[in-house]
């Protein structure tokens, strides 16, 4: 089979390795579409110069071709199913604190014994049978049966976002601010429209303002020219936002949140920050307005069986952030496009 990997700033390579053996534990799956996540293109762009090689793809939907003979799962051959591709080991002093989304083996190799990552960008994929999570999608092959992989491709953000549109205690009626509206940004608006809140999205691209409204933000501001503190008061009777949800614009967004935050207001950093660094906040205010802030970070098993309901049931849209679909293994276009400000999440279709 082939299998892509990454072997250094924008050089992507196609080897021909052995399908993988089978595992008593395992599920053999025919890879169909993969997302060509930020994990992803951080790779590719060299963000991680130190990292090289790695076996790259991890929001995978495929085909079940084979059910090892001790795997605990519903999958059937024939399924089609979502993989869960880094590692949860359940053993680890992470995982046995029921923090299984902090797993120290996460990124363990998959493909022989020297290269690490999920190795989702391969023809068939041998996952534990934990990371297999099975759908009611029937077999058809035609158009829609295609887009629907694609859409389900996409549990792994969905996943990741759920744990964190669920941190706060949240109640109806209230004000949020979503920092961003690239897919994850958005993501956060649909999952937080279901829980009831009025969401104020922060984006200063005019094409992502109107993607945002179509996510399901009531406001859209523009932070470089509009005072976002004073837009989130004006519609709080003066007293900010119970929750921002932080997911781009680097530490100077970081620091505009805190200035419209209610009181016992939540700051999650769903995002990471690059280059990373320091952030100017003074510690009285946390104390005095008992803030919580917090980080959010991957997914869990648990959130990932909730992505996966949600997308088939399509009570979440990820449909509307599949920009592209490229064939493999035309990888090196995929990348290019996936690294494109004008695309959300390019999906690579085997």
């Amino acid at each position: 089979m082939k299998t892509t990997v990454f072997t250094g700033p924008q050089k992507l390579e196609i080897h021909d390795v052995a399908r993988p053996e089978l595992l008593p534990s395992q599920v053999l799956v025919k890879t169909r579409a993969v997302g060509l996540c930020t994990l992803e293109q951080r790779f590719y762009k060299g963000s991680s110069p130190d990292s090289y090689p790695f076996l790259g793809g991890h929001e995978v939907a495929g085909e079940v071709v084979e059910v090892g003979s001790r795997a605990v799962t519903r999958a059937r051959v024939g399924d089609v199913v979502c993989l869960a591709l880094l590692t949860r080991c359940g053993t680890c002093y992470y995982c046995r604190r029921g923090m299984d989304n902090l797993c120290i083996h996460n990124m363990e190799s998959r493909i022989g014994e020297q290269t690490p990552g999920p190795a989702g960008l391969s023809e068939y994929v041998a996952a534990e049978d934990y990371q297999v999570y099975t759908t009611d999608l029937p077999p058809t092959y035609d158009a829609d049966w295609e887009c629907r992989l694609c859409e389900l491709a996409l549990a792994e953000p969905v996943a990741c976002v759920i744990r964190s549109a669920q941190t706060p205690p949240l109640h109806f009626g209230d004000l949020v601010v979503v920092q961003g509206a690239g897919i994850m940004g958005l993501l956060h608006a649909q999952l937080l429209k279901q829980r009831g809140v009025r969401i104020v999205m922060a984006e200063p691209d005019l094409r992502r303002q109107e993607m945002a409204l179509q996510a399901g933000a009531d406001w859209v501001v523009d932070p470089l020219h509009k005072n976002l503190s004073d837009f989130v008061r004006e519609r709080s009777d003066g007293y900010g936002a119970n929750a921002v949800f932080f997911t781009a614009g680097g530490a100077p967004a970081i620091e505009q949140a805190l200035q419209g935050m209610a009181k016992g207001a939540w700051l999650c950093l769903y995002g990471s920050v690059h280059p990373k660094g320091p952030i100017q906040i003074d510690p009285n205010l946390i104390h005095y307005n008992e803030w919580v802030v917090t980080g959010s970070f991957s997914h869990t098993n648990s959130s990932f069986q909730q992505a996966v309901a949600l997308i088939a049931s399509r009570k979440v849209d990820t449909g509307m952030f599949v920009s592209e679909r490229v064939a493999f293994p035309q990888v090196d276009y995929a990348f290019e496009r996936a690294i494109s400000p004008d695309t959300y999440r390019v999906v690579m279709t085997f």
